[in-house]
């Protein structure tokens, strides 16, 4: 085993999650209470808020329960080599922002994998070279995904080591 270019504990990983979930929890119970305790409020716009809010809630469940599985799923470490460095620019915000995610791709066998990672770890790793990555799969919701995917984009990653180059496939 090499050096390690990468290493964060579980609920570092797990993190941006746990915040999403936390505003999604404040704005949905916000919003059911906007809509229970403001009676001078037109009954057409503290339904909205009530099912705004309700809607929320829901979502930040969902998001409890996929991030809860992930977890519980367990961590998975692979041996790969890195094939690409992608610097992704995405849109973000109703502002047109924009937001940048440093990306390295590997292929093994059927498997193809993007790793999200910082920018400090991206500009670290080496195409072609063996690395050792331990991340939490992106599980889903059961009966929604299915295991035999050949795609994965890894953003739970607690760990990421340079390898053996002959334990690469």
């Amino acid at each position: 085993m090499g050096a390690v270019i990468y290493e964060a504990s579980p609920l570092q990983a797990f993190l941006g999650s746990f915040g999403t979930i936390l505003v999604l929890g404040v704005l949905g119970v916000a919003g059911i209470g906007m809509a229970v305790f403001r009676p001078r409020q037109g009954r057409g716009s503290r339904i909205v808020s009530g099912v705004l809010g309700v809607f929320l809630l829901t979502a930040g469940c969902v998001l409890a329960a996929i991030t809860f599985l992930s977890f519980a799923s367990g961590a998975r470490t692979v041996t790969l080599s890195l094939d690409d460095k992608t610097v992704a620019t995405d849109n973000c915000g109703d502002n047109g922002g924009t937001c940048t995610r440093y990306v390295l791709s590997a292929t093994t066998g059927t498997n193809a994998y993007d790793f999200d990672v910082p920018s400090e770890v991206y500009d670290q790793a080496q195409l072609n070279s063996c690395y050792q990555i331990t991340y939490y799969p992106n599980t889903g919701l059961p009966g929604l995904s299915s295991d035999s995917s050949s795609y994965q984009r890894i953003d739970n990653i607690t760990r990421i080591a340079l390898a053996d180059p002959a334990a690469c496939p």
